[in-house]
């Protein structure tokens, strides 16, 4: 029975997020390559402007001192000699955007696939073979390259393994509510029904959580959308950068479009990692709890993660020796460590001095469970009136 619920889960539970992602970076990157000489236009005219309200207002600047600057050495001069560099790596052509993505955003991406797949025991070829989806051809002639998708893709699979590894958990200790031990009393009766419905709780919170995370290729690829359009304008703008007499509006302007959006990228990929990160935490405790007093809790946390529970006995032996109110107390601490994932996710990503991204996949995911939750309410009271043969309560009455 255990292993058709595996194999079901195993086939049902897949990254339905990836192929729309894969699209979307598509789209993104052709479009971005497509009118990247037409936004370099743009932005070396939006330069030229800013750059002549900049010498009147420094003029002006220079003027209102005591100790004036004759030769504008600190404000006028390396604005022009920022200029000429940034100007010449603009007409570059996407090579420039390419080369920046292969050094920051591919780097960060392939970290967090490692990091995540050595805390989970795992591989490239385990994670293919759970999650089957394979990422579409892709030209090389993007704004970005197809190496980033690929290794996002990998990332957001791996973390679709343990949503499979988790659900698979709750069923395992569903399972193990049905054991003889609960036919030696009352007492254990009781605490085996409460066990069953742990295993139940766990199977439905990581389902939810599934769900939700589906959705959270959103913030990437708005981020990928924002880093890439406005690209050619934040590079000419890094010419007022360490210049005297810079209006704070200009000096604001230009890391809003270009290192804040650097940042929220990379905050983006790293977020899809955080989630395995933090989950982790809750299976620690479970796993202890059925892990026997002289074993490993190694061994049965490395079944949980590689999906592989079904192959280990669950130990009773707490089970046996807990009393009735610290089953209550065990769902209770499950339920309350959930609660506080997005806390732990924070603590953790803080001491890389980043931060989770994904406002907008998690406003994404309300909408997709409000509008599921009123299709099933909907399903729900279409099924009552065709039972009802048509007829509401009202008309009864």
């Amino acid at each position: 029975m255990n292993e058709i619920a595996g194999n079901l889960i195993d086939h049902t539970i897949q990254c339905y997020g990836c192929p729309i992602f894969d699209r979307l970076f598509q789209i993104v990157s052709d479009s971005a390559a497509a009118v990247y000489n037409k936004m370099a236009f743009l932005a070396t005219l939006i330069f030229v402007v800013l750059f002549a309200f900049y010498v009147l207002n420094a003029v002006w600047q220079n003027l209102k001192k005591d100790i004036p600057d004759p030769w504008y050495q600190k404000s006028i001069r390396p604005v022009i000699i920022n200029s000429l560099i940034a100007l010449s790596f603009l007409w570059m052509g996407i090579g420039l955007p390419r080369l920046i993505t292969q050094t920051t955003f591919e780097p960060v991406a392939q970290i967090s696939l490692i990091y995540t797949q050595s805390m989970l025991n795992i591989d490239d070829e385990i994670v293919n073979e759970r999650v089957t989806y394979k990422p579409m051809k892709m030209s090389d002639d993007g704004f970005f390259r197809s190496e980033l998708r690929d290794k996002i893709i990998m990332l957001m699979k791996t973390t679709i393994t343990q949503f499979q590894s988790y659900m698979k958990l709750g069923i395992a200790v569903m399972d193990s509510a049905f054991s003889w031990r609960a036919l030696l009393g009352i007492g254990a009766l009781i605490k085996h029904i409460i066990l069953f419905f742990v295993g139940l709780y766990i199977f439905y919170a990581f389902f939810k959580l599934f769900f939700r995370f589906c959705c959270y290729f959103a913030d990437i690829i708005v981020s990928m959308a924002l880093f890439a359009f406005f690209f050619p304008l934040s590079l000419v703008l890094i010419a007022f950068r360490g210049a005297d007499n810079v209006p704070s509006w200009m000096s604001g302007l230009g890391k809003d479009l270009g290192l804040n959006q650097f940042k929220t990228l990379i905050n983006a990929i790293i977020a899809l990692s955080a989630a395995v990160i933090t989950y982790t935490v809750i299976m620690v405790i479970i796993a202890k709890f059925f892990t026997a007093p002289d074993a490993s809790v190694n061994e049965i946390m490395n079944a949980i993660t590689t999906g592989n529970i079904f192959d280990v006995e669950l130990s009773d032996d707490n089970v046996a020796s807990l009393t009735i109110m610290g089953t209550v107390v065990l769902v209770y601490v499950i339920n309350f460590i959930q609660s506080k994932i997005p806390d732990v996710t924070d603590m953790v990503l803080s001491a890389f001095n980043v931060k989770s991204e994904n406002k907008l996949s998690e406003q994404l995911a309300n909408d997709a469970m409000t509008l599921t939750n009123a299709t099933i309410n909907t399903v729900k009271n279409v099924g009552k009136i065709i039972i009802n043969g048509g007829e509401k309560k009202d008309d009864k009455k």
